[in-house]
């Protein structure tokens, strides 16, 4: 990442500004096809973020969940709480990725298989997703196998000032 990133940290209600964020990625899911759920507890806690970056993030798995998932596929997002962490998840039922190319995925212009690519972007959605994750002293974590959808999920402190246990 080139130099660093200021970020705008305010309290957010999650259970009312996430849904807000996902209205435009409802529409193009809907617009594939995609089955559309979300399912977002209305009493999360409130936590610090820089809502613009954090809905670039978000944005940017949701945007490659859709892109990555045929006609007729699923997206869920979910999110919830544990005593020191936020998550936010994204999962699809799309093409998924190999074990191999997981390892690269938050790397710059990095770009999977010719199979399973689609012929537009550079490659740097889940990096970017991954650098605003981490100024918020976050993480991005993915599970995914070839054919079976992936799932990525953003790990937010409830104090964004400390650093995370990983």
């Amino acid at each position: 990442m080139l130099g660093t990133l200021e970020l705008n940290l305010q309290p957010v209600n999650l259970s009312i500004w996430l849904p807000q964020v996902l209205i435009h990625w409802r529409e193009a899911a809907k617009d594939k096809k995609q089955t559309w759920q979300i399912t977002i507890p209305n009493d999360l806690p409130p936590i610090l973020v820089d809502s613009q970056r954090l809905a670039q993030a978000i944005g940017n798995l949701v945007s490659n969940a859709i892109k990555y998932t045929p006609v007729g596929g699923s997206i869920t997002i979910s999110a919830g709480s544990n005593k020191q962490e936020t998550w936010i998840q994204v999962r699809d039922s799309g093409f998924g990725i190999s074990a191999e190319e997981q390892a690269h995925i938050f790397e710059p212009f990095f770009r999977g298989g010719e199979e399973q690519r689609i012929k537009q972007g550079m490659g740097l959605g889940l990096s970017i997703a991954h650098n605003l994750v981490v100024a918020h002293n976050g993480r991005i974590e993915v599970e995914s196998a070839v054919n079976q959808g992936s799932e990525f999920t953003i790990w937010l402190p409830k104090d964004p000032l400390t650093e995370p246990n990983t």
